[in-house]
């Protein structure tokens, strides 16, 4: 018995960190001193940068109004300025010149943007943003770095702003602290297991607006838990019970999740969510053109274990339920 469960505790972490992404980039023998520079930063992002941060300045920042500023131990070689930026994030940004010209400083900025991925080895996602010329924030490259599976949150953007005093344009780079989310490509022309399952997932997409108390369409084999809102996103979700142990929960989960990536396509990309218990794994599914805007439409597909309210196998105490949990 004992052997048994923990075979089943083996397989049941072994599973559960499957995905686990490494965040880390080898330096090597890498001489150029900005690859070196760079990567070191991009190492200490998840520790907020601590290993350099230098003293906060004694005066005001007339960028950063009401943040903390504190020099940098470390700078990018072709950078004119360095500072460490504590507001409601932590991150580095690395002044990079100001120009006469939009053009110019689009040039500069793309420039920029390039050795940026060849200190990455080419191994990037650059997503373009021209956000109009009204305003003081005119572009960005927003640079993800990359593997063979799939890339990381953007946590390097590269900018253009407007100073209104002079109206000289501003270059910067900015890296952001944490250990941002690792998203996986899904693979074109995926097969298929469940046609009708597939339309009701898409549909139920396409309802969220339709005002119930319930849910807005009926999924087969699974029952409306209602809608909830947290912070500022609402939830509507759907369960499905009636497992025999963890086991058959673990292959019906990993079939729905094929289901959905096969479904939604390589238009979407796939990330691992945090969880507590009662949840034994998460996974979101959201649009790749909208990985970067604060409120997205995401589908969270979890499997969680409860306790079963009456006991009558003391081999199998526990219930499990998958969740399908449309966030808007």
């Amino acid at each position: 018995m004992k052997r048994t469960a923990g075979i089943l505790v083996f397989l049941l972490f072994s599973w559960c960190s499957l995905h686990a992404q490494l965040y880390y980039f080898d330096i090597g023998k890498k001489k150029d001193a900005f690859t070196v520079n760079f990567l070191s930063l991009m190492n200490d992002a998840p520790n907020k940068f601590v290993h350099y941060k230098g003293k906060m300045f004694p005066s005001l920042d007339t960028i950063h109004l009401g943040s903390h500023i504190c020099q940098m131990k470390i700078t990018l070689p072709g950078s004119i300025a360095a500072r460490y930026v504590q507001d409601s994030t932590f991150y580095c940004e690395f002044l990079m010149g100001y120009y006469e010209t939009l053009e110019e400083a689009t040039e500069g900025m793309n420039e920029w943007t390039d050795k940026i991925s060849k200190a990455l080895s080419r191994r990037v996602v650059v997503n373009n943003h021209d956000y109009g010329p009204d305003g003081s924030f005119l572009k960005e490259n927003k640079i993800c770095a990359a593997q063979h599976s799939g890339f990381f949150h953007p946590n390097i953007s590269v900018q253009i702003t407007r100073v209104l005093t002079n109206n000289m344009y501003r270059l910067a780079i900015q890296l952001y602290s944490g250990k941002p989310y690792y998203y996986y490509w899904i693979a074109k022309n995926e097969p298929i297991g469940g046609f009708n399952f597939v339309n009701y997932v898409k549909n139920t997409f396409l309802a969220y607006n339709i005002k119930t108390k319930g849910c807005p369409v009926e999924i087969p084999a699974y029952t409306c838990k209602g809608r909830e809102v947290l912070n500022d996103s609402e939830f509507i979700n759907y369960g499905k019970v009636g497992f025999e142990g963890f086991m058959d929960a673990r292959a019906q989960y990993d079939v729905t999740f094929g289901n959905l990536r096969a479904s939604l396509g390589s238009e979407y990309v796939y990330f691992m969510v945090p969880y507590k218990r009662p949840f034994l794994k998460r996974i979101a599914f959201v649009r790749f053109d909208d990985i970067d805007l604060g409120r997205r439409k995401t589908l969270i597909h979890s499997i969680m274990e409860k306790d079963k309210p009456v006991i009558t196998n003391s081999y199998n105490r526990k219930d499990y339920e998958i969740w399908l949990s449309f966030v808007y």
